[in-house]
């Protein structure tokens, strides 16, 4: 069973294309992004979603970990053997997916086509990969932690198609990007 955190309700009431999520260690902001990816998947048919990080290998230990995790908790009958592979995939039933690709290769998503794109841990990925891997997006998703500002706040929490939230453990607040 799920628990509704504050992070999942807030982050599910964000309505932009573009939803910004930044946050330290302990906030909840890629727990609970996963958690809303995989009911997007369970609940509406041949969904294409990819989730994005500077190392796949990395992923692996951490969002692919808690993938598991929270998919392990839930009544839906998946295909996971997928997330063993070279490219992780989870298919539903209905046809829908979910890839993790690990941004180590050149050129990985290049002209990528999707319903939603997540990337994991923007900061550590260059604005052009960025770019190339959400063009095409319906919708996106972006974490980050609060080290220090990066092309987000300059490229991308500026547009006017964008919601941004800041977590904390202790704290949340929900800034509208458009200034």
């Amino acid at each position: 069973m799920i628990k509704i955190t504050t992070a999942l309700r807030k982050i599910s009431g964000l309505q932009k294309k573009i939803k910004g999520v930044q946050g330290g260690q302990g906030a909840g902001k890629t727990f609970a992004i996963l958690t809303l990816l995989i009911n997007h998947a369970s609940s509406n048919s041949n969904k294409e979603i990819y989730v994005v990080s500077e190392e796949l290998s990395k992923m692996r230990d951490t969002v692919i970990k808690d993938f598991t995790s929270i998919i392990g908790s839930l009544p839906l009958n998946v295909d996971l053997t997928g997330l063993s592979t070279g490219s992780p995939k989870c298919t539903f039933p209905n046809k829908s997916f979910i890839r993790f690709i690990g941004l180590d290769k050149e050129d990985v998503g290049k002209g990528l086509r999707s319903d939603v794109v997540f990337v994991n841990e923007a900061n550590k990925i260059k604005f052009d990969t960025y770019r190339e891997l959400t063009s095409r997006a319906k919708q996106v998703f972006i974490d980050f932690n609060p080290n220090k500002k990066f092309w987000f706040h300059t490229e991308v929490m500026t547009r006017s198609d964008c919601d941004f939230i800041k977590l904390t453990y202790i704290s949340i607040n929900i800034v509208s990007c458009l200034r």
